[in-house]
């Protein structure tokens, strides 16, 4: 029988990847991106700059694997499991954004981790898709793509931001708020929908 257990070696390398990734949102938190250099994550972290360079030769690579993390930690990858799930998880992905806010400001406002968000946006483009799917059924373009793109903002940390700094609405409000608004659109596009089926394919006069 095979022994899959991690090796020393492998839990070792996973745990110096995990501080690595831990430091950079304390740096965030504390200084901003502008302060994020290579030294001070490894010094952060307690490992040499040689071992931060082995995990992310760029420092694209570390933001990359730092915001699929935060969209992790965030719940974006379950949210796109079903229609339900996404609804359910905005309060408590908005409440997480309150909770570590200044390393969520310091990456919206970053050039250089817009970059990063932009490599993964691909992948949560097709969930959202996909789950807009299963709610409204085949809509044409190009409003599939206008309800995606839309579902995808109102339910992002852009989102959040704007709903804290301009009208003071935080935290789990601010998730319910946007996951009413989502709701609303899906059902607003399957009315649409029907209604076009309808004229397409009138019912026969008795």
């Amino acid at each position: 029988m095979h022994d899959d257990a991690p090796t020393f070696h492998q839990r070792q390398k996973r745990a110096n990847r995990d501080a690595i990734l831990d430091a950079v949102e304390r740096v965030l938190t504390h200084a901003g991106l502008d302060e994020l250099t290579f030294l001070q994550i490894a010094q952060e972290a307690g490992v040499s700059d040689r071992t931060v360079y082995r995990h992310f030769p760029t420092k694209e690579a570390l933001l990359e694997a730092f915001w699929l993390r935060v969209q992790q930690t965030l719940g974006m990858e379950a949210s796109t499991r079903s229609w339900a799930d996404y609804l359910a998880s905005r309060p408590t992905a908005f409440a997480e954004m309150d909770r570590r806010e200044r390393m969520m400001r310091a990456v919206l406002s970053s050039g250089q981790a817009r970059e990063a968000r932009l490599k993964l946006n691909p992948e949560r483009q097709a969930g959202i898709r996909r789950i807009i799917a299963d709610k409204v059924g085949d809509l044409p373009e190009p409003r599939l793509t206008e309800l995606s793109a839309l579902v995808h903002l109102l339910g992002s940390a852009p989102a959040w931001q704007a709903l804290k700094d301009y009208w003071g609405v935080e935290g789990e409000a601010a998730g319910r708020l946007a996951a009413w608004a989502v709701e609303a659109l899906a059902e607003a596009a399957k009315r649409e929908a029907a209604a076009q089926t309808d004229n397409a394919h009138p019912k026969a006069d008795k």
